[in-house]
């Protein structure tokens, strides 16, 4: 009878999994794809569908199974890998006592519990529903988003969470409530906590795999005065009674919500065990699988309009809110597509969190193009949407390279006939000439400026040089640790091919007779050695008695699998394995007794040096005579 993590492995599939994070290509029988783990040019990630594992034969050399791939990609811990993939393979996994479940675990089993309120009491608000409704949603793209309503009243939803059995201190830890810091400490009780969102629109935001982790509240600017009195009517007396804490509470802030709301337009959830916001997009959980289908993600600066965006039927859209991407949500994406099409708003606040956005891209070597919409036409793509949906996709389709989009803006909005409007141009276009990779293409743009500016190439290239970008180690793509600073060495990989290759193989054990005394002493790992000495003679090799595990041996097979799917003469490829791994190991013992002669004839050893003269031709006979 299979556990849990077996019939969830015999139920999902690994290469579709993969295929939402990694645009995978056929490889033989096998998948392959840039590793999403390091940065690399050449494919080196293989999944086997066969063998339901994946591996990097590149730079960081991980590999494993599905659970492994969703921990390392999400950064999640086993349970947490283990309750998303059981969920999508329709496995029920036993539930733990809910007091024994894990800060994670009630984080997110909070946030789900607040998004079936909100929007609860979305449906309850017919002036909210209204407004939604007025901005262009749809019933459909409401439910789909789940976007819900925050009433006013300071602890409407604190109650609710806490009747269904969630602790206050608990609330707050998921970035629901606030606690005044002066209250004396209750975990269950609401007294000196209160909710966090209050007279706004909410909008869940969801983890890849769509559980919601976090909120961003608008504030509800429409609210009347009926619909307070009508909220008020709802509570009761009991806000009435609590009004003095509350205006303490507000640290200062007219206890109406709605006026306090004024502050800020958005507020969002604070960092949270489960919510981190420079790892998160917003829709992405939505966009992942049309990104990966249309190989290229739409980027917008808000929730409205990556919601606008969707319902429009541009859904490989997500949003940030307000600010740069950062170098994780970059990655994020272009494990799913090499284009990046950032919406430009008209207003200048917008349109440098963009510019800021695709100027890190190019660390990650994005191709880079701007979907401007004309400020005649609206601020932003929720503008767009409303009035013609049709039109925002021809903006997207209509999006062009970013660097044309600088120039043209450059020399429009300076005299390029003046020396002060030319050094105004390049002051604006050498930054984003400095950050550019591929050399090529910094050549080609150094030359259009020179062109245009009418000066001399090697000006523009001296402006370039002056002009330095300071390396930042957090925008470095990819920092992963050098597979040899790992310990994963050259002969360490021939190991792994070697002894996988007997293991799909075993017949193949006979070609290596012509190294008798070639033994696991060989071999920098005891596993792979113990592994090539059974083989070697004969003997089956068997899981779970200290001989590896089944996934050890399936990931080995994989790796051979893969080193081998091209190679015509394995027999060659297979003794040329041995052969390296054995020519290593004895130039090792060369090296040593080398060391031991020289020592020998300083020391005056007569007797001892003449022995180790003939242990040092002795191993360079038996070393020749294998190779």
């Amino acid at each position: 009878m299979f556990n849990a993590t077996e019939e969830i492995k015999s139920r999902l599939d690994i290469v579709d999994f993969i295929q939402q994070y990694v645009r995978l290509e056929k490889s033989g029988i096998n998948w392959r794809a840039n590793c999403p783990f390091h940065q690399e040019r050449t494919p080196s990630f293989f999944v086997s569908k066969a063998r339901q594992r994946w591996h990097c034969f590149g730079g960081c050399g991980e590999g494993g199974d599905i659970f492994s791939f969703l921990m390392k990609i999400e950064g999640l811990e086993f349970p947490d890998a283990l309750a998303v993939l059981a969920k999508r393979a329709g496995v029920e996994i036993k539930r733990e006592d809910p007091r024994v479940q894990s800060e994670r675990n009630h984080a997110y089993a909070i946030c789900e519990s607040a998004a079936v309120w909100f929007a609860g009491e979305l449906q309850k608000s017919s002036l909210a529903l209204e407004y939604l409704k007025g901005r262009g949603l749809t019933e459909k793209t409401i439910a789909d988003f789940r976007i819900g309503f925050a009433p006013e009243g300071w602890r409407n939803l604190l109650e609710y969470l806490v009747a269904k059995g969630f602790r206050a201190d608990d609330i707050e830890k998921a970035g629901l409530a606030i606690k005044k810091s002066d209250t004396p400490y209750s975990a269950s009780g609401t007294s000196g906590y209160y909710d966090r969102f209050r007279s706004r629109i909410i909008f869940p935001i969801s983890d890849a795999n769509g559980r919601v982790i976090a909120f961003g509240g608008r504030v509800f600017e429409p609210q009347t005065h009926a619909e307070k009195t009508q909220n008020n009517a709802e509570t009761g007396l009991r806000d009435s009674a609590l009004a003095p804490l509350d205006a303490g509470l507000s640290n200062g802030v007219n206890q109406h919500s709605s006026a306090a709301a004024i502050a800020a337009k958005y507020i969002n959830s604070p960092q949270t065990p489960i919510y981190n916001k420079s790892r998160v997009l917003y829709a992405f959980d939505k966009a992942k699988q049309p990104i990966r289908e249309k190989n290229s993600c739409v980027l917008v600066e808000g929730y409205m309009d990556a919601v606008m965006s969707h319902q429009a039927g541009v859904a490989n859209t997500v949003a940030v809110s307000g600010t740069a991407l950062t170098d994780h949500q970059l990655r994020a994406i272009r494990r799913l597509t090499d284009t990046l099409v950032s919406s430009f708003d008209s207003d200048s606040a917008g349109e440098r969190a963009a510019k800021r956005s695709l100027d890190l891209a190019t660390t990650h070597d994005f191709k880079r193009l701007v979907a401007v919409i004309p400020s005649e036409e609206g601020k932003d793509p929720a503008d767009i949407v409303v009035k013609n949906p049709a039109r925002w996709e021809e903006i997207v389709a209509g999006a062009r390279p970013v660097m044309d989009y600088y120039f043209e803006t450059a020399c429009a909005r300076y005299d390029i006939k003046n020396p002060d409007g030319k050094k105004a141009i390049a002051g604006e276009l050498i930054p984003h000439l400095a950050i550019l990779v591929n050399e090529i293409e910094k050549s080609h743009w150094v030359r259009r400026l020179s062109g245009e500016l009418s000066v001399p190439e090697e000006s523009v290239w001296k402006e370039l040089a002056k002009f330095s970008v300071r390396s930042n180690d957090e925008h470095t793509p990819f920092a992963d640790t050098p597979a040899e600073s790992r310990g994963r060495t050259r002969i360490e990989e021939l190991e792994a091919r070697l002894v996988g290759a007997l293991l799909m193989w075993p017949e193949k054990a006979s070609l290596l007779a012509g190294a008798p005394t070639m033994g696991k002493e060989f071999f920098a790992s005891a596993f792979h050695g113990t592994l090539f000495e059974m083989l070697k003679a004969g003997k089956p090799v068997s899981v779970g008695t200290g001989q590896g595990t089944e996934s050890e041996m399936q990931d080995l097979m994989f790796r051979a699998e893969v080193a081998f799917q091209n190679v015509e003469k394995k027999d060659d490829e297979i003794v040329l394995c041995a052969r390296e791994i054995y020519k290593e190991k004895m130039k090792g013992r060369l090296t040593e007794l080398s060391q031991k002669i020289k020592d020998a004839e300083r020391n005056h050893e007569a007797e001892h040096l003449d022995g180790l003269v003939r242990d040092f031709q002795e191993t360079s006979r038996q070393m020749n005579a294998f190779l």
